[in-house]
């Protein structure tokens, strides 16, 4: 018969076949499983045993037949087998190995023929590896809870849509304790409870299909202000098995409202940069083309030829200046210096365009040698000097600037002072307005530079350093 040949006999079966001699296959079959198994009669001694048992309870194959229970087992063992047999189906005891080592078995029971006596055949199954993994288990479980409530971001595991797993911070956005999150529809748990029909985000966060990446915000029940913004990142997991997925929760509020403050500085400066435009063409230019045409005017009433040539004269000088404010007004929108030479000439030139004899001069020091860097550097770093050299003109009372540009080892920085009345740079950020400042520190930003203040005795020096 096949199940003879097997390590792993199943035993139930085999002993079923009634009636059993003690000689023969018997002994072999019993000796070539590897779990405990001893055999009792009614009086509750041994009338057969493997060797995995023996070597179990360290007594030889042929001492033990016909050794009561009571002298084999510990007390409390003994008397689970002392009384009826099924009693100690499925119990766990302890025993101590050959090793001195205490190790858990699971005892399995069944009735059984030999040699025309009934028997109760007990098998004892090994517990300590299943121990050990369980333990192993809980110790990894207890350690990715740990993990997962240390995180900063609130976390969900659903299958089908029904919550199995939230960690802390979730019971704190939800104000629902675990037992009430669990087996919730995950759609339902994070729906803004201002607009509980308007689930669309959740549509697809079934295992099978999900959207990866989505922003969710919760409003007031006015819908009117966001309370909170989030970014939910949906991720496909196995969870005990079964085909689950993890959605994270990223708090984006603070990077919302500084979009928001970027996107306003960026249109408060595009709308400053158009009134200073409409003001130049108002008050520079448009006199001078109003002028030309006043003389132009003028010339169907000339008499004689030395008039008619003098007002020419006055209109080309007139003409020449308004090409000259012309091109002052396109380098303001467009320093055309440094889509053709560079930031360093592009500096250079504004510079001198500032600087009045005996009123206001300007050092301008610089090492770049016509070196050019990425367009929105260039353009950002000239339009802070042409801030800072305005700052100074209009608010300090400086007869004198120091501007310095220096290129080296991969770092591009800015030193700027003058010799003006400084200021309190902390009292000038929280003026509307701020003298620039605040238009100077967002452009900063955007070019992903760094900027410091140094006051050094009541003169304010502004640094900024870029990495290229």
């Amino acid at each position: 018969m096949c199940v003879l040949g097997k390590r792993n006999v199943d035993l139930c079966i085999f002993l079923k076949m009634k009636p059993i001699a003690v000689t023969g296959l018997l002994p072999g079959v019993f000796n070539s499983i590897p779990d405990p198994i001893f055999a009792l009669d009614s009086k509750k001694c041994f009338v057969l045993a493997n060797q995995a048992f023996c070597d179990l309870i360290a007594i030889p194959l042929h001492n033990v037949t016909g050794m009561p229970v009571d002298q084999v087992f510990p007390e409390e063992v003994a008397n689970l087998f002392m009384v009826k047999s099924k009693s100690a189906a499925n119990s766990e005891i302890q025993l101590k190995n050959s090793s001195g080592i205490i190790c858990p078995y699971l005892v399995s029971v069944l009735s059984a023929n030999l040699e025309n006596k009934s028997v109760d055949v007990y098998i004892l199954k090994d517990l300590a590896g299943q121990k050990r993994v369980e333990e192993s288990l809980r110790d990894s479980e207890a350690l990715y809870r740990t993990l997962v409530n240390q995180l900063p971001n609130p976390i969900l595991i659903h299958i089908d849509g029904n919550v199995v797993f939230a960690n802390d911070l979730i019971l704190e956005i939800t104000g629902y304790t675990k037992d009430e999150i669990i087996g919730k529809n995950a759609a339902a748990l994070l729906t803004d409870p201002a607009d509980t029909k308007n689930r669309a985000v959740f549509k697809n966060l079934s295992a099978t299909a999900f959207v990866e990446e989505e922003e969710f915000e919760i409003r007031t029940e006015n819908r009117k202000v966001v309370i909170k913004n989030f970014l939910i990142r949906n991720s496909k997991i196995k969870y005990k098995g079964e085909d689950a997925v993890m959605t994270i929760l990223i708090d984006i509020t603070e990077r919302k409202h500084l979009e928001k403050y970027v996107l306003g500085r960026v249109i408060e400066t595009e709308e400053k940069d158009r009134k200073q435009f409409a003001a130049d063409l108002h008050d520079d230019l448009g006199p001078t083309l109003s002028s030309i045409k006043l003389h132009l005017g003028l010339l169907e009433y000339s008499k004689t030829p030395e008039k008619f040539t003098e007002t020419l004269a006055i209109c080309t000088g007139q003409l020449t200046e308004a090409i000259a404010k012309m091109r002052l007004v396109a380098n303001n929108l467009m320093p055309r210096l440094i889509e053709n030479y560079g930031l360093e000439a592009a500096v250079n030139s504004f510079v001198k365009t500032m600087q009045l004899d005996g009123v206001f001069s300007i050092n301008f020091i610089s090492n770049l040698k016509g070196r050019h860097f990425q367009k929105q550097t260039e353009l950002h770093f000239y339009r802070i000097i042409c801030e800072l050299i305005n700052n100074t003109v209009k608010h300090a009372g400086a007869t004198n600037a120091i501007v310095k540009l220096n290129y080296s080892k991969g770092i591009l920085t800015l030193n700027y002072t003058d010799n003006g009345k400084g200021y309190d740079i902390n009292e000038v950020k929280q003026k509307s307005g701020g003298m620039g400042v605040g238009n100077i520190i967002q452009r900063v930003n955007l070019i992903d530079a760094k900027i410091r203040f140094v006051n050094r005795k009541g003169k304010v020096e502004v640094k900024i350093r870029k990495d290229i």
